[in-house]
Order: structure tokens, then C-alpha cells, then sequence
């Protein structure tokens, strides 16, 4: 499936302005291997790059959507058109059209790899292959090789294309990110609009916390933290989310505790980054970027976590795990069910965990796990506790709820396991009742078969009377696996509801 989306564009940007830096290049080079078509020779130049051969080389898009041109001369021009025209693929799409050919209908179209960082590829008309636009030399190849040369006389009849002002200045144009996550196992999506610019504010604020020597804060991390938790004055993101996020609370008649726990669900199913997890590539992310990239590794989510329950007026803490190098969020709770005595509940951010829940797996992405119902508020695995950024607020009181649901689908699944017993129990009773009626059954053949009628007769007596026994414990038995089905059924459904299960 093929999709009409584009992300993490500042990746974009880069890989544009590479491709496209190249059309300056042209400037006073030879343009005799090029091929060279009038236009009114030319069938169709719908996704041809065409070259103006008497000014300089200047490189156009003809769009195959609208049949226009594009200007590629500079960076802006060029970024504003791939931008506005360049169509999402996935992976799956990809490699199928680039092991073969793509579809008719994406001649001459911009594709991009949206699963692999924006990688862009062009689909030549004339062959309908695949061709790579990642680096300089890989694009200026590409015009040489596809680049079609025209006269100015020729490419003013082709109908000149225009962007609108924002695409045209990138930096400063808002982006819709779309968010999809679940919450009480409903798809929900929520949207903000947010730019390259104030990414790349982000992206060039402290990601390091520095002092003079003598002047060291009294705790380092506490004040490494502080950084990532600082919103500049011009970023409404959070408070943007926050609001969408309440008029669908007052929808559905939420409490607080659960509109909390719906935008922090948003949080919990951002992608995991992986790639964070290489020696070198570990900076944290302020929340902007974390919401700009779509994805965050567990330090990342955890402020965007902290910071938006800040915002929703709850007591907020960073749970510091150091012995697991693991940071979750911290919402403050009833003492009694707080992590440790802390004052504060467990939040995973990494996966879709119910608050309070303690993760069995915790290797980078915490797992989600359905073995066992005993262990889930067992904070040994964690290690040693530190709580760094702790603010006081409202009290989120969801947390007696969540055990209550623990204990119940702990109790079924208990009664799941002892009806199996059961069940086990009355299956030896059939198979040997069975078993028996298959021992007689030889018994009844041989006597009548031999002409033994006395002995036949004297025995099918006891064999239908076992018959009924064996109907009779075979009817309890299908019931009680009736029973046992119709449990593990229910027990499959609130736990997938527990866990929001795919």
C-alpha cells in the first residue's frame, strides 16, 4: 500500500538539498551527450527532468500529476516541489517495484522511503525502474543520464508550476505529524503541526550540561534533566496536544486519571529508536523532538511523559533505574501504592503498560508479557531507585483500579488453571471408560464368533451399562470443556483489553 505521507522531514532537507545543489553544477558543462527532443516531437514529458540547454542547465520537474513544470535551480525550489510532491512509500511497496517495476501510475513520481529515513528514489518514465537521489553524485548522474535537453522557446509551452510561499521556505512551514496509539483498546489519532525551524532550535539547544569547575551543581543529573524539561516560550506543542486530547476527555465524560492516562498512551506507543541504542548515538531528545521525530528511546519519552502530566496540573517525577540503565516517568500516587514508598506510581513509556505495572522484561524496550499475573507491582528487578525532577500536583488515584483488574484476571486465570485439572481429570475417566468398552467390545466379537452365545449374552449387559457410564461422563466432559473454552475466551479478552493486544 502506498502512502501519501512524508515525515521527519529535516531528513529530508538534507537529502533534497544534496540531490538538488546539483543543478547548479550544470553551469558551463557539456551538454552534447545529452538527448535533445523539441516538444512538439516529444509524446509525453509528464516526470521528465528537463534540462534548458540555452540558460545554463536550469533543471525542471514536469510534474506528472498537473503536466506542469518546477523549477529546481535553488535548494528552496527544489526541497518545496520533492516536498509537495514526493508520495510515502513503505518497504514492502518498495522492494516489490524495485525488484522489478513500478506501477504505470508512478512514472516519473518522487518516492519516498518513509520506513527508512526519507530516502528518496526516482521512477525513470521511460523504463519505470527505481533510481536512487541520496547523494550528489548519485543525483548528478541521474540528469546526465535521464535529463532531457530542451530549448526555452520549447519549455515556455509547457505551463509553468507554482508553490505556495511556505513550501517554498521550508524552515518556517508547519508539518502535520499524526499520532496513532490506543487507548482502553480504541484507535485514536491526534495531529500537531510543527516546523523544521523550531526542530532545529531543539536540535541546537545544550544536549550536554556544562559547568566551571568549583561551581558543580549538587546534583549533576538533576540538573542534566532540567534542560531536556525547558519549553521554549514559542513551543505550544504540548499545550496543543492537551487540548485535542481534552475535547475528546469531555466526549466520552472521562475522569482527570483518565484523560492523563490517554495522552500519556500517546506517548507509550511513539516508536522505539533502536538506533539509540548504539555506542555515540545516545544524545536525549527534548520533548519537541521526540513529538518532530516520532520516536525516542526510554529517557526521551519519559520527559515528554513528565512534562505533559506537569502540564495537566499531576505531581511528575523521573524514576531513575541505574542499575538497569532504565528511566520511566513517575506520577504522584497514594503512598500505599507507589513505587517503593516513593510517593510516586510507575510509568512505562517504552510499551503500552497500565500505570503502576513493572515491566518482567525490561531490555531496552520493555516486553510486554501474558505468562503470569503474580509479579507485576515486583519493583526487585529494578535495582536501585532515584527519583530526579520530582514536582508535587494532583494526585493520581488510578492505581487501585489497576490492581483491582490484576487481581481479577489473576483469580481467572487461576480458575483456568484448575478447571485444565479438571479437565485433565475427566479425560483419563473417558479414555479409560473407553478404553474398557474397546476391551469387552473384543470380548462381545470373540463370543460371537465363536458361537458362544451364554457367555456373549452374560457380558453385553455389563458392556451397555458401561456404555451409558461412558456417555454420560463423555457429556460432563464436553461441557466442562465448553466451560473451560468459553473462560479462556473471556480471560483472552480482558487481558487483551489490559494490555491493548493487537
Amino acid at each position: 500500500m502506498l502512502l501519501c505521507l512524508i515525515s521527519m522531514f529535516v531528513k529530508f532537507w538534507k537529502l533534497f538539498l544534496a540531490v538538488l545543489l546539483i543543478s547548479s553544477a550544470f553551469v558551463g558543462a557539456d551538454f552534447s551527450r545529452l538527448s535533445f527532443i523539441p516538444i512538439v516531437q516529444a509524446a509525453n514529458l509528464e516526470g521528465r527532468i528537463l534540462l534548458q540547454v540555452q540558460d545554463k542547465g536550469q533543471a525542471w520537474y514536469v510534474n506528472p500529476l498537473d503536466g506542469r513544470r518546477y523549477y529546481l535551480g535553488r535548494p528552496a525550489d527544489a526541497f518545496a516541489v520533492m516536498r509537495r510532491f514526493g508520495l510515502g512509500i513503505s518497504n514492502s511497496d518498495f522492494n516489490k517495484f524495485f525488484s522489478n517495476q513500478a506501477p504505470i501510475n508512478l512514472a516519473g513520481r518522487i518516492l519516498l522511503k518513509v520506513q527508512a529515513q526519507g530516502e528518496a528514489y526516482y521512477v525513470n518514465p521511460l523504463d519505470r525502474k527505481l533510481y536512487y537521489l541520496g547523494r550528489p553524485a548519485d543525483a548528478f548522474a541521474l540528469m546526465r543520464r535521464f535529463g532531457l535537453g530542451i530549448t526555452t522557446a520549447d519549455l515556455n509551452k509547457i505551463i509553468s508550476g507554482e508553490v505556495l510561499a511556505s513550501e517554498v521556505n521550508p524552515e518556517n512551514s508547519q508539518v502535520k505529524h499524526v499520532y496513532n496509539f490506543k487507548y482502553q483498546n480504541v484507535s485514536y489519532s491526534l495531529n500537531l503541526n510543527l516546523t523544521l525551524a523550531q526542530y532545529q532550535s531543539y536540535q541546537s539547544a545544550p544536549h550536554v550540561y556544562s559547568y566551571f569547575v568549583g561551581q558543580e551543581p549538587p546534583d549533576s543529573r538533576e540538573a542534566f534533566y532540567a534542560l531536556f524539561l525547558k519549553i521554549k516560550n514559542e513551543d505550544h506543542s504540548l499545550e496543543e496536544l492537551i487540548s485535542q486530547a481534552r475535547a475528546i476527555a469531555v466526549k466520552n465524560s472521562w475522569t482527570n486519571d483518565q484523560l492523563a492516562e490517554f495522552i500519556i498512551a500517546l506517548v507509550q506507543y511513539i516508536s522505539y529508536d533502536q538506533a539509540k541504542l548504539q555506542p555515540g548515538n545516545n544524545s536525549p531528545f527534548y520533548p519537541y523532538e521526540t513529538l518532530y521525530l516520532q520516536r525516542g528511546v526510554c529517557a526521551d519519552k519519559t520527559f515528554l511523559a513528565v512534562a505533559l502530566l506537569r502540564r495537566l496540573g499531576y505531581g511528575a517525577a523521573i524514576l531513575d533505574f541505574p542499575d538497569i540503565n532504565h528511566t520511566a516517568a513517575g506520577v504522584a500516587c497514594p503512598l500505599e501504592y507507589s513505587l517503593n514508598n516513593s510517593g510516586y506510581c510507575f510509568i512505562e513509556t517504552t510499551n503500552n503498560f497500565p500505570w503502576s505495572i513493572i515491566p518482567a522484561d525490561i531490555n531496552g524496550q520493555a516486553k510486554t508479557t501474558s505468562e503470569s499475573f503474580d509479579n507485576l507491582f515486583n519493583s526487585a528487578g529494578l535495582g536501585t531507585l532515584e527519583i530526579k525532577q520530582a514536582t508535587t500536583g494532583q494526585v493520581y488515584q488510578g492505581a487501585l483500579e489497576v490492581r483491582s483488574k490484576v487481581t481479577a484476571l489473576r483469580d481467572q486465570q487461576i480458575d483456568i488453571n484448575n478447571q485444565k485439572i479438571i479437565i485433565d481429570q475427566a479425560s483419563a475417566t473417558v479414555t479409560a471408560q473407553e478404553q474398557s468398552l474397546n476391551n469387552l467390545k473384543v470380548e462381545l466379537d470373540a463370543y460371537r464368533n465363536n458361537g458362544q452365545i451364554v457367555q456373549y449374552n452374560s457380558l453385553i449387559s455389563e458392556y451397555n451399562d458401561l456404555v451409558v457410564q461412558y456417555n454420560s461422563a463423555l457429556e460432563v466432559y464436553r461441557s466442562k470443556i465448553n466451560t473451560y473454552n468459553q473462560a479462556v475466551s473471556e480471560f483472552n479478552r480482558q487481558q487483551k483489553e489490559f494490555y491493548q493486544f493487537d
